[in-house]
């Protein structure tokens, strides 16, 4: 498989997607909720309508797993797997917040190898194809260097974390949430942030940021330490239940790991 030619199929989808977003950005929605705090619009419908009938264009024989549509299939029955978010940040895009994003991942045999995340709102287009690097607009990006947990740095996380470690959160005065996993995990990559954790994401909020990530230097794990990937064909994470993960610049991700489970002790 050429991963960089399907890198740039996928940029190219994903911008299309992020107009689509765009053209109804600002505007009155019909706000749906599919369970308490979880909303959708029907920009999102719109995008994801776009984004699978172009994969399934280019990539007849691979599955695709959406946010609102799920499985394109009953079952996995290709090696390869697009994973998409087509409105990351839905409640921020619904209030008129002007942070979210696309985001598509591939995943070849449970492992994710393409990843694009575009933010249309600033034009940043975040892409990494397994062995070939990550950029920012086509430069090159990495994870920052920073070698222990310091109050100053930025971390990113979510509502959830609020509720859940509040342990954890206290080591880093500077947290930041922006309401999507997808551009959370590209500020660690681009260096912007140390690190970010999320207890309730789905495999279409990370599998684009996760190569990224990797490609930029930085590693991504459960908030435990054990490998989220590869997945089995069996994982759950395909009938969206949680993915619970901690990613960082690599260097301070075993110091992290220890910190979070301090309050599990």
């Amino acid at each position: 498989m050429n991963y960089p030619e399907t890198l740039k199929i996928t940029e190219n989808i994903a911008r299309e997607a992020g107009n689509i977003l765009m053209t109804h950005y600002g505007k009155t929605h019909n706000i749906k909720y599919k369970s308490p705090g979880d909303v959708v619009t029907e920009a999102d419908v719109a995008s994801e309508e776009y984004i699978t009938k172009r994969l399934k264009s280019e990539f007849p024989s691979y599955t695709v797993l959406g946010e609102e549509f799920g499985l394109s299939e009953t079952e996995l029955e290709s090696d390869f797997c697009w994973a998409i978010d087509p409105l990351d940040g839905t409640a921020n895009y619904a209030m008129h917040f002007p942070i979210f994003a696309v985001s598509i991942g591939l995943l070849r045999k449970g492992n994710p190898v393409v990843g694009v995340v575009y933010d249309p709102n600033n034009n940043r287009m975040f892409c990494a194809a397994k062995g070939h690097g990550a950029t920012m607009n086509g430069k090159p990006i990495s994870v920052n260097l920073n070698t222990k947990i310091s109050p100053d740095g930025l971390f990113g996380f979510s509502s959830r974390m609020l509720h859940a470690n509040h342990h954890f959160i206290s080591y880093f005065l500077k947290g930041r949430s922006l309401g999507s996993a997808a551009l959370q995990l590209c500020a660690v990559a681009a260096g912007f942030f140390d690190g970010t954790t999320d207890l309730g994401t789905k495999l279409w909020d990370i599998a684009g940021g996760s190569v990224i990530l990797a490609e930029a230097g930085g590693k991504i794990s459960s908030p435990q330490g054990t490998p989220i990937f590869p997945l089995p064909n069996d994982s759950p994470a395909y009938d969206s239940d949680a993915v619970a993960f901690l990613a960082t610049n690599g260097v301070l991700h075993d110091e992290c790991v220890a910190t979070f489970q301090e309050r599990r002790k």
